[in-house]
This record gives structure tokens, C-alpha cells and sequence, in this order.
């Protein structure tokens, strides 16, 4: 058994075909307040045993939201790409929630969500 999870990657979920590698540039109350960056990476779950032999599910897709506000604050979160369906349908719809916030998103082009990327979050590619 493998100590560590599998390396090959997911299949891709599709539905966040639009968001991957995705900035969208976030407002409230008519007003700027700041960035998201959408991120999809490979993830699994350990199913079973402890320390030298483990047991894994097969790779997953994992969301990785970033976010920079203009107040200041930055927070991230990480989530199985399946738990995301019901927010897809509010991201097609220019409607993203952090928390207990909700914001109108503008989701930004290619060139602009690299910008995004590297400028504000720093992740490169």
C-alpha cells in the first residue's frame, strides 16, 4: 500500500471548464471589492490503514478559491469539486458567497485572470 496519495491527475469535471485558471473581479454595494481566483487541482482521500500502508480513493477534483478583498482581508478555501455544484449555477449567474458575504463577480478574460494571477496572488502558473 502506498504511502502516499495517487499522482496522476483527476478526470476533469466539465462543469468548471469556465472557471479553471479563472480571476473574476468581485463588487458590493455597486463598489469594488476585489478578486477571486479559481484554481482546479488533483486531490484523494485516504481510506484506510495508519502510518506505513494506506489506502486511497481514486483522484478527485479539488477547487481552490482565493480571494483578495480591497479591505485588506485575503482568505482561500479548498473543496471537493463535487460539493461546488449548487455554486455553479450562482457563478454563471455573476452571484459568488464567502461566508456569510455575497458578491456580484465580473468574470475577467484569459490575459486578464494570468494578470490577476500573478500580479495580485502571486501563484503563477
Amino acid at each position: 500500500m502506498p504511502w502516499r496519495p495517487p499522482l496522476e491527475d483527476a478526470d476533469p469535471d466539465h462543469r468548471f471548464d469556465p472557471y479553471r485558471e479563472r480571476a473574476g473581479r468581485l463588487f458590493t454595494d455597486g463598489r469594488e471589492a476585489g478578486f477571486v481566483f479559481v484554481r482546479l487541482t488533483s486531490g484523494a482521500a485516504q481510506l484506510g490503514g495508519a502510518l506505513w500502508w494506506r489506502r486511497w480513493s481514486a483522484p478527485f477534483e479539488v477547487v481552490q478559491e482565493y480571494y483578495s478583498l480591497t479591505d485588506g482581508r485575503f482568505t482561500d478555501t479548498v473543496t471537493d469539486a463535487d460539493d461546488l455544484a449548487d455554486e455553479l449555477l450562482d457563478w454563471g449567474a455573476g452571484r459568488l458567497s464567502v461566508g456569510d458575504e455575497e458578491y456580484r463577480v465580473e468574470w475577467l478574460g484569459d490575459e486578464e485572470s494570468k494578470l490577476v494571477r500573478d500580479e495580485v496572488f502571486g501563484l503563477g502558473a
